[in-house]
């Protein structure tokens, strides 16, 4: 159950206090703003980013008492995320709005309260969100059912959360925008599309079973009431996560009608290109496709050339395209079989260190932290996972991208083994062979040979892989 913050005096009474500093602006001028602003506890960074998707629309530094504000003219109804020190949090904001936030960054979502005008839609947003995240923990027992049983559950979690929003809405003095009304119903709803996308393929793996099993007609239903194409909803998680699915897995249904001859990441690419036509989102999807195809390590050069055709003659992107030139001029430097090249970076102490004696006679996973906070808490989350489940792995992150000051500050904020984080220089010989934003990978095993010289932390694969080293 959701803390009662307000039974707490002391946020209750700093909430307050920041509450009538916005509404102490009482001119006709003022009243046109929207207001966003609050009081962050152990804050973990000098500032607070207002953004949408992934642009930064404004910054504001922390005062002496770690409070801030953003005062935003000209704003659209619509979602947007604050974030900081590494993590981040949806809000929806309507003009002239004064909403008021109160955090603790030690318990970053369930601390969240807000208040003032435009809280109560954001209260019963966060609180969805984290009723939706204790489904997801308590779900993968519901896996070993039978379809039917399996349905019922999924009903069952939609009827509670559409009560509860229900419950909400006769609670409110005024109705929803249609956008809010939408987006509460996407939390609701996608979820659960999501663990239906999930059920065949994890089902086979629960029960043991040799191929996935048979599905009444309208299992899927629910595939033709799903927008792909809403820009309004491309920056919400759930929805990424459940389109990003459902579009893999209409891939590999392609792929096995011809299992020998088709090509899964060609096969994703032409499902995206025929049903994706944002053409941000598109190349986005259509980047993901080349790139994964550059951790398998099955591909021929003949299959292989062919993916790189299909995403040079679809994506509109040069920075895709640029960057996908890059990482295949980088896969060629170090490749499967071959020694671990000579990789030198600096430790916490500023002392240079040869990774590859520090990994050595060991299996090891080198990664590389990407740029991007949402892409940095699911490596983090997924590294405390691979780590469990393979002890004997040699985990090394290397940083590339901050500076000095911010990389140390970001290791002790996300408790990492100092002994396992290093930083490359970007004067380094070697800095071109590795420089990039996004989440490089590579498996070296206990010879010292590479594995797999080009894969990406959270490549669905990478778990596959450890399990399967030195047995080639």
């Amino acid at each position: 159950m959701k803390k009662n913050y307000f039974s707490q005096p002391l946020i209750l009474f700093t909430l307050l206090g920041l509450f009538l500093v916005f509404s102490g602006c009482n001119n006709k001028e003022e009243l046109s703003y929207t207001y966003f602003g609050g009081k962050i506890k152990n804050p973990k960074d000098k500032y607070v980013y207002f953004t949408k998707g992934n642009k930064v629309l404004d910054s504001a530094r922390l005062d002496d008492h770690n409070k801030f504000s953003f005062k935003l003219d000209s704003l659209n109804l619509g979602l947007y995320t604050f974030k900081h020190g590494g993590e981040f949090q949806y809000i929806y904001l309507e003009p002239k709005d004064s909403l008021l936030m109160y955090l603790n960054t030690w318990d970053f979502d369930e601390s969240l309260i807000f208040s003032g005008k435009g809280s109560g839609k954001n209260n019963y947003l966060i609180n969805l969100y984290l009723q939706q995240e204790k489904t997801e923990k308590d779900f993968k027992k519901n896996y070993r059912l039978d379809e039917a049983a399996f349905n019922a559950v999924i009903d069952e979690g939609i009827k509670k959360q559409l009560d509860l929003y229900n419950e909400f809405l006769a609670n409110e003095e005024d109705p929803p925008s249609a956008f809010f009304d939408k987006l509460a119903k996407t939390g609701i709803y996608v979820p659960f599309y999501f663990y239906k996308e999930r059920y065949a393929y994890n089902h086979k793996k629960a029960m043991g079973l040799e191929k996935s099993p048979e599905l009444s007609d309208d299992f899927y239903a629910y595939r033709n009431m799903i927008e792909l194409n809403d820009e309004s909803l491309l920056d919400y998680g759930w929805n990424l996560a459940f389109i990003n699915t459902f579009l893999y897995n209409l891939a590999h249904d392609e792929k096995m009608k011809d299992p020998d001859n088709k090509i899964f990441e060609l096969e994703l690419m032409k499902i995206v290109d025929d049903r994706i036509h944002v053409e941000d989102f598109k190349n986005s999807l259509l980047s993901k496709g080349a790139w994964g195809s550059l951790s398998n390590n099955h591909l021929s050069q003949e299959n292989a050339e062919e993916v790189y055709t299909y995403f040079y003659e679809h994506c509109t992107n040069e920075n895709y395209k640029n960057e996908f030139k890059k990482s295949l001029a980088q896969k060629e430097k170090i490749r499967d079989g071959a020694e671990m090249p000579k990789l030198m970076a600096y430790n916490l102490d500023n002392s240079e260190v040869e990774i590859n004696t520090l990994i050595k006679n060991s299996n090891a996973v080198i990664y590389f932290w990407p740029a991007e906070m949402g892409r940095i808490e699911m490596l983090n989350e997924k590294l405390h996972y691979l780590k469990k489940h393979h002890p004997e792995v040699v985990f090394i992150g290397i940083e590339r991208n901050k500076t000095d000051e911010e990389w140390k500050e970001f290791v002790t904020s996300k408790k990492l083994p100092k002994e396992h984080q290093f930083k490359l220089a970007k004067n380094s010989d070697s800095y071109s062979w590795y420089e990039g934003d996004m989440e490089r990978t590579i498996i070296v095993n206990d010879q010292g040979k590479v594995e797999n010289g080009y894969l990406f932390f959270l490549d669905s694969n990478l778990n596959y892989y450890l399990k399967t080293i030195n047995k080639h």
